[in-house]
């Protein structure tokens, strides 16, 4: 391994960076994949994957001859750089690097995913001209000397192959700045949204694919913005020249001298179309080829054979794999780290190819620690070792657990101050303080959304967030006592109860390793468990013996806990000897592995369910605790309008079946005008037609019915304005967003504090303050919140316990999340690359974190934490840490790769890029050309 043989070192890239980006921010500007905002954006994900042909119709749209094939053979040194477009310092910190590798470069090939989060044609600007053509945008203000730090050479173009962000809009952005010329760019074609009548699908097929159809995000036409960036250098006489069409389809062939790189293009859910299958299966040609896939063929310790639409028996693999067509290797984006599958090394490809991920090229990191690499694994014939990782295993564990475990810690304490909250309301529900309390809430959130000094954000943040916690604690119990003043105090009681058990049920699970297979089990350990079963058992039927010496009146559901706890014990005696297995590898335990934490969240619930019966039937609050199935009522004739809806433009233009093109153009016009509008009014137009008819016949189940489908309805609602307003009014959504706060925070605070808002000659406001108090509709919306707010807070603790979180209470080190500062604390702090390297060790052997020897215990703890094991189940934090905990600043674990090629062999070579350190350039794999030509013949 070499450190910065780039002729730059590479450390200064994060300050360029840094520089280049404060004077020049981009739209995103940290882009988040757990914002409402990134999620509505890659909605045609969801849509695009149930309509039947959308995509292959498209792509047949946006190629342009059958062979596309660029001709690069004066090439024998090129870049390849996999998922780029994330637009913000993640992406941007590669950029210098990759520059000066270009300058030895013939091109530069982009591997999927060129922009994040759905290939907005707008978006170009931030994710692609900005980090790699800095020269062909007008009006940067960054410095010179730093902006030319963020241009390839002139004389080095960039091919892409587009990953499944880009089909988000249909292709269309990508069209624009690769496909098409800008003198004579594309246009939407609308009418491949229409269907094919033609083509019979089942029932369930023929609705996902008009609802995909129907509600598909239409991309948006370039603005003003993106227009200049897509001119070259100006010619001699001043006028700017049109940049030429860069490739001819979104699949092709780059012949280079050596080899031939086949790029194909795999849509949105990983398949290619028979079009491009045959077009695959025709290459022939004396070279040797290497494969280029958005999605990888060998990825995670699997292989993924690459499926073909409407061909079930072939794949890509097969083609590849076949020896006379001359594969030596492949190389695939969408996973963002770098693997790497070696054929020289036992268990690792084992057929003879080399086979590369390589996704770190901007978008957020993908942990490498979860991935099998042990040399001994019983699933040999399933599994497939990487031989280098990057970021390596224990650099992720270390920089993983960093990130998530004092996060764990925050939300813990976020949950316990939700619970005190709850316990101060209570004091304070005779002392009128809910006007306080929700002036509180205004303020606090007032100041969650100012801007914040830099280095003290995140602080301020996180108190204003635990802050926000305990406040809404208070809000939820004082809104129980004004509106169910009777209830109230032993709703209370029922909610700490049921939390209570089911943490000690998720202590219980954790202790116990109940979901994870094993061999066998010591005859201790069951008597252990029996007695932890006995004692659980006992605490969920003590309420009701308790209340057996008491008044009773009413309660006549008690034999509803019965038979659940009776449930619930049968299911953890069966799960605790179904997990005994005769191989911890084999199909039974996989089988156990997918179905029991289904089966012991489906018993506890039964327990809790039946408890709430027994407590609520005595109040005669049954209708409040069955308000939640009885939401499903409206839900119902909400989906049954949506279906009718959706169906509709088919019947409709029926009449016109032996004229296919005016039938779809119907079909569109009935798209637009009728279904589009009703899909979106379904909701709130039953809605209010369900308010309505309740008050008109007094129904109380109708109005029970109305919480959940209304409250899940207004936060639809809000996210979709609020995702317009930011989108389409950039400037004007934050002042917006503070205004609606204080209306709305106002309103509240009026209807708190009865003739607070009670103006003379101006009643309006004191008259909606009073509705809000008294409209029914909106006391149902905010028991909903309320409610759904508790029993995720409920949940959300006994997840916590199980995953360990309570053993943080003495960590201090894992109360602090440290910021990066040239010097400071690094992951390895945290969990030293020794530790971490043990402890991954362990589990891949079948071991637990916790039986590490000469590994700290608290040390243990953070690990287990961050890394339960390799087998489900895992946490919604601890499965999604990836897309989290990817911070922009560093250390970053960004590379690409550079080959270079000669007519005996590939040398392949990864750029390690962190940000503040020397790139470090490694050759990882040397290709023999000679054995492919051997096999060709």
């Amino acid at each position: 391994m070499t450190l910065g043989d780039d002729t730059d070192t590479g450390s200064e890239d994060w300050a360029r960076t840094r520089d280049y980006l404060q004077n020049d921010p981009t739209k995103w500007d940290s882009l988040s994949w757990i914002a409402a905002r990134t999620l509505i954006d890659s909605v045609n994900d969801v849509l695009g994957r149930g309509t039947q042909g959308l995509v292959e119709d498209l792509r047949a749209r946006w190629t342009k001859t059958k062979k596309p094939t660029i001709d690069r053979s004066d090439v024998s040194r090129f870049l390849v750089i996999g998922d780029t477009g994330e637009q913000d310092a993640s992406q941007y910190v590669v950029a210098p690097a990759l520059a000066r590798a270009a300058e030895r470069a013939g091109f530069v090939l982009v591997l999927s995913d060129v922009i994040y989060p759905s290939g907005n044609v707008n978006d170009y600007v931030d994710g692609f001209y900005k980090p790699y053509r800095s020269n062909r945008v007008e009006g940067l203000k960054a410095p010179a000397d730093v902006r030319e730090k963020f241009a390839l050479p002139e004389n080095v173009p960039v091919y892409a192959m587009p990953g499944n962000h880009d089909w988000y809009d249909g292709l269309y952005g990508f069209a624009h700045q690769f496909l098409y010329p800008a003198d004579a760019p594309p246009t939407w074609p609308s009418e491949l949204l229409a269907p094919s009548f033609e083509e019979p699908l089942g029932r369930w097929q023929l609705i996902r694919d008009r609802f995909g159809r129907i509600m598909w995000r239409t991309p948006s036409e370039p603005s003003d913005r993106s227009a200049p960036a897509r001119w070259g250098e100006p010619a001699s006489d001043g006028t700017p020249a049109p940049e030429a069409t860069l490739q001819p389809a979104p699949y092709f062939v780059i012949k280079t001298e050596h080899v031939d790189l086949v790029c194909i293009d795999t849509g949105i859910d990983g398949t290619i179309d028979g079009r491009q299958f045959d077009w695959l299966s025709s290459l022939g040609g004396e070279k040797p080829k290497i494969l280029m896939t958005g999605k990888p063929l060998f990825v995670n310790g699997e292989r993924r054979k690459g499926k073909v639409s409407g061909s079930p028996d072939e794949t890509v693999y097969d083609i590849v794999a076949d020896e006379k067509r001359g594969y030596v290797a492949t190389v695939g984006g969408d996973t963002h780290n770098f693997q790497l599958y070696d054929p020289t090394v036992p268990d690792s490809s084992r057929d003879g190819l080399w086979h590369i991920v390589s996704g770190g090229g901007g978008a957020y990191t993908h942990a490498t620690h979860p991935i099998r690499t042990a040399t001994a694994d019983a699933r040999s014939d399933l599994r497939f070792r990487p031989t280098k990782l990057f970021p390596r295993s224990a650099e992720s564990l270390s920089y993983f657990a960093q990130q998530l475990v004092p996060s764990i810690w925050r939300l813990l304490l976020t949950v316990v101050l939700f619970g005190g909250g709850v316990v101060l309301g209570r004091w304070l529900a005779d002392t009128g303080s809910g006007g306080v309390a929700i002036a509180a809430m205004i303020v606090l959130m007032l100041l969650h959304l100012m801007p914040q000094r830099p280095g003290r954000s995140h602080f301020v943040r996180r108190l204003l967030l635990r802050l926000e916690a305990l406040v809404a604690g208070v809000l939820a119990t004082l809104f129980l006592y004004h509106y169910l003043p009777d209830a109230a105090g032993e709703l209370l009681v029922l909610f700490g109860s049921c939390t209570l058990w089911i943490c000690l049920n998720a202590w219980c699970v954790r202790w116990s390793r109940w979901w994870s297979p094993v061999e066998r089990v010591p005859g201790w350990h069951h008597v252990a468990f029996g007695c932890v079963l006995a004692a659980l058992v006992i605490l969920a039927l003590l309420p009701m013996v308790l209340d057996a010496g008491g008044s009773d009146q009413g309660r006549t559901v008690s034999w509803v806990l019965v038979v659940a706890v009776d449930l619930y014990a049968v299911l953890a005696i069966i799960g605790w000897r179904k997990r005994i297995v005769t191989t911890v590898n084999g199909a039974r335990a996989a089988s156990w592995l997918e179905r029991s934490v289904v089966w012991a969240v489906l018993a506890q619930a039964a327990v809790v369910a039946g408890e709430m019966l027994r407590v609520m039937s005595g109040e005669g609050l049954t209708l409040l605790f069955r308000s939640g199935l009885l939401g499903l009522v409206p839900l119902v004739v909400i989906a049954v309008v949506v279906l009718a809806a959706i169906l509709a433009p088919g019947l409709l233009t029926r009449r016109l079946r032996g004229e296919p093109v005016r039938r779809a153009q119907a079909w569109l016009r009935w798209r637009r005008w009728l279904v589009q509008p009703l899909v979106f009014l379904a909701a709130p137009v039953t809605l209010v037609l369900w308010a309505w008819v309740a008050d008109a016949v007094d129904a109380a189940w109708m109005r029970a019915a109305f919480a959940l489908p209304a409250l899940l309805t207004v936060t639809v609602i809000g996210m979709l304005v609020v995702d317009w307003v930011r989108r389409e009014h950039e400037r004007l959504y934050m002042p917006l967003l503070v205004v609606a706060v204080l209306v709305l925070g106002v309103l509240l605070l009026g209807a708190a504090v009865p003739g607070l808002l009670d103006v003379p000659g101006f009643e309006a406001p004191g008259r909606l303050a009073n509705g809000l108090r008294t409209w029914w509709p909106a006391v149902a919306v905010g028991a909903a919140l309320f409610t759904a707010v508790a029993i995720g807070a409920a949940v959300l603790l006994a997840h916590l316990v199980f995953i360990g979180a309570y053993s943080l209470i003495v960590d201090l080190k894992a109360w602090v999340s440290p910021r990066y500062r040239p010097g400071g604390p690094t992951h390895y702090d945290f969990i030293s690359e020794a530790d971490a390297t043990a402890i991954i060790e362990a589990e891949q052997e079948g071991g637990q974190a916790a039986e590490v020897e000469g590994v700290g215990r608290r040390t243990r703890r953070r690990a287990q934490i961050a890394f339960p094991g390799l087998n489900p189940p895992f946490g919604p934090i601890q499965k999604f840490v990836s897309e989290i905990y990817s911070l922009d600043e560093p250390p970053f674990f960004k590379h690409f790769l550079e080959f270079e090629t000669s007519p005996t062999e590939v040398v392949v070579k990864i750029h390690r890029v962190r940000g503040d350190q020397p790139v470090e350039i490694e050759e990882v794999a040397t290709i023999s050309l000679t054995d492919a030509a051997v096999a060709r013949h």
